[in-house]
């Protein structure tokens, strides 16, 4: 047995080893140089490849990590699982908001990747950075669990809520994340790594300044409506009063026609996130239509159309409202 490799066995990675014999007891361990005892054996099948045998993991070996091959007891080689070079190719293509100015009492980030991403990087590598240039401590929600959508594409960064409800022993003592006034960077840095544990191609950030609060319910009834000619192709258009959250308004807003059903057509979210506009598919039946609002729609201080985040219990203008969809009425002609 002169031989211990990588190679490749039925489509899968495995470890080649020449001239062993049948009756071999063969185990692969994980090297545990800075682990205290011995990591079990690797699960796997031992498959026959003319002198040579291969081994086979059920899950598959981890790069940068070395293993140990023993036959009857004995250490016959090592392996290290490299890992391979590969292109860098995957980036960041939008952080939200993109509004300019932010409350103080901000509550979240999405930062939108252009492929799947590795979890377990985003507390080493995305902070927040204020204008001398020093990073804004304990920041964001701590937490072992990353927020990712089900393509691993789109990261939730949530600030403290524990530093923005007032009251609360972390906002006494530390205050808001954000100061009003002044101004930030949201920072993501080439050392977040992709699905295949591939860099990013470049860093990104975007700067923001921090304005005053935002302590008011998401009413659409202080929406402007540009309600288009029936008959037409051209878009339904509403300009909210603030700027609202990304993640929401992408589910949150529907349009029914005068039949009861739903206008089909191609939403897109406005500038700043301060607006919305929804091209029909077919053109627009004349008479009554709604736009129907759903009541977890939030602004970027997390105020929905329902609740308050941060509330005030002794005011009344502050207490929840009904949990039901809110209906704007509008008339095409």
């Amino acid at each position: 047995m002169t031989n211990v490799v990588w190679s490749r066995c039925r489509d899968e990675d495995c470890i080649r080893i020449e001239g062993l014999p049948a009756a071999a007891d063969l185990r692969v361990r994980p090297r545990t140089d800075d682990l205290c005892g011995e990591l079990p054996a690797m699960a796997g099948t031992l498959v026959r490849d003319g002198v040579d045998a291969c081994f086979i993991p059920r899950f598959p070996f981890v790069e940068d990590i070395t293993y140990t091959i023993a036959v009857d007891g004995l250490a016959l080689a090592t392996l290290h699982r490299h890992r391979p070079d590969r292109p860098t190719t995957t980036e960041v293509l939008d952080v939200h908001p993109t509004a300019i100015e932010l409350p103080r009492n901000m509550l979240r980030f999405y930062v939108t990747f252009s492929a799947p991403m590795s979890e377990g990087y985003a507390g080493d590598h995305v902070r927040l950075v204020d204008e001398d240039g020093l990073v804004i401590s304990a920041a964001f929600l701590p937490s072992d669990a990353e927020l990712w959508d089900r393509t691993r594409r789109r990261l939730t960064l949530l600030l403290d809520p524990a530093r923005i409800k007032r009251g609360l022993v972390p906002h006494r003592q530390a205050g808001y994340p954000l100061q009003k006034g002044t101004s930030f960077r949201l920072v993501v840095d080439g050392g977040f790594r992709d699905a295949s544990g591939t860099p990013l191609r470049a860093g990104s950030e975007r700067w923001y300044r921090v304005g005053e609060d935002q302590r008011r319910h998401v009413d659409p009834a202080d929406w402007v409506l540009c309600v288009p000619p029936g008959r037409t192709l051209e878009p339904l258009e509403v300009r909210f009063d603030r700027s609202l959250d990304h993640g929401l308004l992408g589910r949150c807003l529907r349009v029914l026609g005068p039949d009861g059903r739903r206008v089909v057509g191609s939403p897109e979210i406005g500038s700043e996130e301060r607006s919305w506009r929804l091209a029909p598919r077919a053109p627009w039946a004349p008479g009554p239509h709604q736009l129907v609002v759903d009541p977890v729609l939030e602004d970027l201080a997390g105020n929905s159309v329902s609740r308050l985040f941060d509330r005030d219990l002794t005011e009344t203008s502050e207490q929840p409202r009904r949990d039901q969809p809110v209906k704007v009425a509008f008339l095409t002609q």
